[in-house]
C-alpha cells in the first residue's frame, strides 16, 4: 500500500486533480469567460471524471485495508480465544484422569481408615522373561521402605523389594519369590498364595496346601489374611478361576488370577504404597 502512494502514477494523478479544480478558478478571477472557459472545461471535464474515480478507488482501498486490518485483530483474537480453550480442555482432561485415578483408591481408603498411602508411578521393568518387578519413582525420600505394599485400584500388586532414596523396586505376587497369606471371602478358608515361574507367563498364581474337600469354589473372591508384617489384612487379591486335586498331598490347590494385573502388566501407570497400616494377626 505504501509503495502506491511514492508511484508516478500517483503523483500524476494528484496533479491533474489539483489543476482540475484550481484552473477554472484562476480563470473565474481574471473575468475570461465564454468560449475559453467553455473549452477549458470541455478539457477538464475527463479529468474530473478521472479524479473522481481516483478518489473512489482511493477511499475503497482505503476501506478495504481497514476492514482487512480489522479481520486480521479479529482472527488474532479468535485464535488467543481458541489456545486458552485447548489448554484449559488440557488441564480439566488431567484433573478428570487424577480424579478418576485417586477415586480408584476412595473403597480401599473407607474400608482402611488407618491406612498412609503414598503415590508412585512405574518409570519401568525389569527385563526377562514373564518378569513382574515394577521400577517405582518414589524412595526413601519420601517415607518408603522395603517390604512395603504396593496396590492399583483393583488389588494387591506386590511389595517393596528394594529402596533408593528416589526410586524403588516392587516384586509382583507372581514372582516366584512371593508368597502371601490370603483366605477366601466367602468361606474363610485360609491359604499362602505363591507366585511360579511357569504360571506367571498365565498371569496367575496358586493357593497350595489345601486340604481335601476346603470349601473354596471358581469364582471366590481372595483377600489378604494379614499374616506376617507385609500385606495388612483385606485387601483384594484376585478371583479363584480353576481349581485341581492334587494326587500327592491328596489335598487341593486352587488357580488365582490377581485383579490387579488382570488388563496387563503394561497397563500400570501409577501405584499406591500403603506406608503406615495398623497391624491385624489372626
Amino acid at each position: 500500500m505504501k509503495s502506491y502512494f511514492k508511484s508516478k502514477f500517483f503523483y500524476i494523478i494528484t496533479a491533474l486533480t489539483l489543476a482540475a479544480v484550481i484552473i477554472p478558478t484562476v480563470l473565474s478571477l481574471m473575468g475570461v469567460t465564454g468560449f475559453l472557459r467553455s473549452g477549458v472545461n470541455m478539457l477538464m471535464t475527463p479529468l474530473r471524471t478521472l479524479a473522481d474515480g481516483f478518489v473512489e478507488s482511493l477511499a475503497g482501498y482505503t476501506a478495504y485495508f481497514t476492514e482487512f486490518d480489522r479481520l486480521s485483530a479479529e482472527n488474532e483474537q479468535l485464535k488467543k480465544e481458541n489456545a486458552a480453550l485447548l489448554d484449559e480442555l488440557s488441564r480439566s482432561r488431567e484433573l478428570e484422569e487424577q480424579y478418576e485415578w485417586i477415586s480408584e483408591f476412595i473403597e480401599l481408603k473407607m474400608q482402611h481408615s488407618d491406612f498412609e498411602l503414598t503415590e508412585a508411578s512405574v518409570c519401568g521393568r525389569e527385563s526377562g522373561n514373564y518378569s513382574s518387578v515394577f521400577m517405582l519413582d518414589a524412595g526413601s525420600s519420601a517415607g518408603i521402605e522395603r517390604n512395603m505394599t504396593v496396590v492399583t485400584g483393583d488389588g494387591v500388586l506386590g511389595y517393596i523389594a528394594d529402596v533408593g532414596p528416589n526410586w524403588s523396586r516392587a516384586v509382583s505376587i507372581l514372582e516366584s519369590s512371593s508368597a502371601v497369606g490370603v483366605y477366601a471371602e466367602r468361606s474363610g478358608v485360609a491359604g499362602v498364595l505363591e507366585g511360579d515361574y511357569s504360571l506367571a507367563s498365565e498371569g496367575l498364581c496358586r493357593i497350595s496346601y489345601l486340604k481335601a474337600g476346603a470349601d473354596i469354589e471358581v469364582g471366590d473372591r481372595i483377600l489378604t489374611g494379614g499374616y506376617g508384617s507385609v500385606y495388612p489384612r483385606g485387601i483384594m487379591v484376585g478371583y479363584v478361576e480353576k481349581i485341581e486335586n492334587n494326587e500327592f498331598s491328596r489335598g487341593v490347590t486352587a488357580y488365582v488370577r490377581p485383579s490387579a494385573m488382570e488388563n496387563g502388566e503394561n497397563n500400570i501407570s501409577k501405584v499406591m504404597i500403603i506406608t503406615d497400616h495398623e497391624t491385624t494377626t489372626e
